[in-house]
């Protein structure tokens, strides 16, 4: 699958759910989803995760296709966030609850080096991933991993796992 393929895919996604994806963020220990019936649990001390780690943070400026790498990473085990604007990329890696975070080449140049230095600035420990259209990357990015899009999810998965068993 190329990337217009992904991009195709996600469109079909979003327009399955009616045209619109709401993103709701909820604090477990403090909030609820709206109209959400209490958990059994609700009341009991909170467990560890067994998997703390694989937290993917998803950076890009086509959010269909930001939403279709996010299922496909869920679907293979990975906690994956995709922030909805530059304000929400900059909070959350300032916040770095994540193991990894992926730039995608829909963001402008300066956009990605932007994130890739508030990266290194808030959360050194975290692997950079960059997906390109052209398999070429700009140095002062220096990531991780670095995958051709048209090589699919497949490929982003197998850098995922790499990246997060060598940190």
């Amino acid at each position: 699958m190329n990337s217009v393929q992904y991009t195709h895919r996600a469109m079909q996604l979003v327009s399955a759910a009616g045209g619109a994806l709401p993103l709701v963020l909820v604090n477990s220990k403090t909030s609820r989803v709206p109209g959400a019936r209490p958990s059994r649990r609700a009341n009991s001390k909170p467990t560890r995760r067994k998997d703390p780690g694989r937290g993917v943070l998803i950076l890009g400026h086509i959010r269909e296709l930001a939403l279709y790498r996010a299922e496909v990473l869920r679907s293979h085990g990975f906690n994956v966030a995709t922030p909805r604007t530059e304000e929400e990329m900059k909070a959350a890696i300032r916040r770095g609850n994540f193991e990894v975070a992926v730039l995608s080449y829909t963001l402008p140049n300066d956009t990605v080096e932007e994130m890739a230095e508030l990266m290194r600035e808030y959360c050194r420990d975290c692997a950079l991933v960059a997906i390109t259209d052209t398999g070429r990357v700009d140095r002062k990015i220096s990531p991780d991993e670095v995958v051709l899009a048209d090589d699919g999810p497949g490929a982003l998965i197998e850098a995922l796992h790499r990246v997060t068993r060598s940190h």
